[in-house]
């Protein structure tokens, strides 16, 4: 079999195109393949579709494929550009990449599962490529999956923010809660990050939602209340930020009730401060007795801290009913 011959299969190249030579250059490590396509070829405008003539051909361009025998191989081409009656001169589209890429396609798809191992300085080195050309690599990834990805909402969704980089910088997500999938992501968290994502839908899409669990962020809430039909039932405020409001409560009372004391010369509050806000189960080993006695003072504190517990018990019991 010629070498010609071979590349074309490694490469999956057929008609109209054939590979036109094959060169290694050991010295720099590569080898080198100029593919060309047949004459009198024509090529689907990348627009609408239409069969074409060749108008001419851009400069050649040079595309990463996988490696040969460990040595970097290199695809080479000028590839044409058609005369569309309606849309004019367009460069066609080849079959082994993207526009617009410096990779082949079964490249990209080789170099995103070894992202999916590794972080993006780990899939560099071994990739022998740029952290930017990797972050390139994961972008138009991320594009072609948001292209195939079904236009359904989730029955239930997650709305969340987080931090990123340094200061008050933040990414709002939006996640399929079933799934465990991330639907959106947006700058900020905002109204406006929120509303990008529900305003995709229509008002009878966004009926199918059945709930929204978030913190309570009000951006969020208000977004919500406003795009999603019958949002007041809708909306579920995750365990964690409601404990900790009840957690800033109980502290309140605690404060206030260990000044009062202490003005009587009561000391019975005075370094318990982390025993109220931890969750019974929570309570440190070492300090399990301190606390016991602590409760069985007749204490608005004590009484706080209780209702907390019940409303944490009230929430595991729904999620049980559920």
């Amino acid at each position: 079999m010629k070498d010609t011959e071979l590349y074309a299969q490694i490469l999956g190249i057929g008609t109209p195109f054939s590979v036109a030579r094959v060169e290694l250059q050991a010295k720099k490590g590569n080898v080198s393949i100029w593919v060309e396509h047949e004459g009198g070829a024509r090529f689907d405008c990348p627009e609408c579709g239409t069969s074409c003539t060749i108008y001419d051909h851009a400069e050649e361009r040079t595309w990463r494929h996988l490696d040969t025998c460990q040595l970097q191989t290199l695809l080479h081409a000028r590839i044409p550009r058609v005369n569309c009656a309606e849309h004019g001169v367009r460069q066609a589209r080849v079959p082994w990449a993207e526009p617009k890429s410096r990779f082949t396609l079964l490249f990209e798809r080789f170099a995103i599962d070894v992202m999916l191992e590794t972080d993006g300085t780990g899939a560099a080195k071994i990739l022998g490529l740029s952290w930017d050309e990797v972050q390139h690599l994961k972008e138009r990834a991320v594009a072609r999956g948001r292209v195939r990805k079904p236009h359904v909402i989730p029955k239930h969704i997650g709305l969340d923010e987080k931090s990123i980089a340094k200061g008050q910088n933040y990414l709002t997500i939006t996640c399929d809660q079933e799934r465990g999938t991330v639907e959106h992501l947006a700058d900020g968290r905002t109204q406006d990050s929120a509303a990008i994502y529900f305003s995709t839908f229509t008002e009878s899409e966004l009926s199918g939602i059945e709930s929204v669990a978030m913190d309570m962020w009000p951006a969020y809430f208000q977004i919500v209340s406003w795009a999603v039909p019958d949002a007041e039932s809708k909306i579920v405020f995750d365990p964690f930020h409601v404990v900790a409001h009840a957690n800033k409560a109980v502290d309140q009372v605690r404060r206030r009730e260990s000044r009062e004391l202490l003005a009587d010369g009561d000391r019975t509050l005075v370094g318990s401060k982390y025993l109220w806000l931890y969750g019974k189960e929570n309570v440190p080993r070492r300090r399990r007795m301190e606390f016991a006695a602590i409760k069985r003072v007749d204490l608005e504190t004590g009484r706080a801290w209780a209702m907390k517990e019940m409303l944490r018990r009230l929430w595991r019991l729904s999620l049980i009913h559920i």
